[in-house]
């Protein structure tokens, strides 16, 4: 008769199988959290197909080397592997933004310093269906009716998804940016547009929501950069801006 002693099969018992597979799983997990995460802040289309890139990227060094490594090696490619897989799995299954519904508006700008003078003009709206959080950008090809006609631009943001990605200072939570251009172009080729924004020190007040609303300006500070020559302008006033429902569909 056979004394021999059933044993069970060593996969089933082996301690270093099982903290393995808990690698795998923290791995995962972890991986899932940061894909969530990065998503997140990258809710642009365009910036979160960079995530999803690196993500099958990674995918696909893991499985390979999954497959042609053996041992320690291919332990090391399974981790790798699940932490693609991870980041795939939080891009895809985390929270989301509130869709933005994007439509045709319209916008003015009333200056009521350091020169009194206005322009008015289309703008592009995108906004939640809340109206907490919005974006509108007016048309560069706004001018003011002074004499001298510079062209005027107005960008503004208002919620945590731009605050998210877009560096930069706020003022009351609005990031607000106008620049002036005159319409000669300096002899000297460098950058001829002032531009001014809202940081800490500014005041700035909004009453707006999906549908449009009025800004309200006042102590702004010069930009710095490329494309603006450093001066400041003592800019004061308002932006009536109107945004039209989107198209059905």
């Amino acid at each position: 008769m056979d004394t021999t002693e059933a044993r069970p099969p060593a996969a089933t018992t082996d301690p270093r199988r099982f903290a393995f597979l808990a690698i795998l799983a923290i791995a995962f997990l972890l991986a899932a959290v940061v894909g969530a995460y990065v998503d997140w802040l990258w809710w642009p289309v365009y910036y979160g197909i960079v995530l999803t890139i690196i993500a099958l990227t990674i995918v696909l060094i893991g499985g390979i080397l999954a497959v042609i490594t053996h041992g320690r090696m291919r332990r090391l490619a399974l981790v790798v592997l699940a932490i693609g897989v991870g980041l795939l799995a939080g891009q895809n299954l985390g929270p989301s933004r509130a869709p933005l519904q994007v439509a045709d508006g319209s916008m003015s700008i009333v200056l009521a310093g350091p020169v009194v003078a206005a322009s008015s003009g289309p703008a592009t709206c995108s906004v939640t269906e809340d109206g907490a959080e919005l974006s509108v950008s007016g048309d560069p090809n706004m001018r003011l009716d002074t004499p001298d006609r510079p062209f005027v631009n107005v960008f503004f943001d208002r919620g945590d998804r731009w605050e998210a990605y877009r560096g930069g200072p706020r003022s009351n939570g609005i990031y607000l940016v106008i620049s002036v251009t005159p319409t000669a172009v300096p002899d000297s080729g460098k950058p001829a547009t002032l531009g001014m924004g809202a940081d800490e020190s500014s005041t700035v007040t909004v009453d707006a929501n999906q549908t449009g609303g009025v800004i309200r300006f006042a102590h702004l500070v010069p930009l710095t950069g490329a494309d603006y020559t450093g001066e400041a302008m003592d800019l004061s006033g308002r932006i009536e801006f109107l945004c039209d429902a989107p198209p059905p569909g």
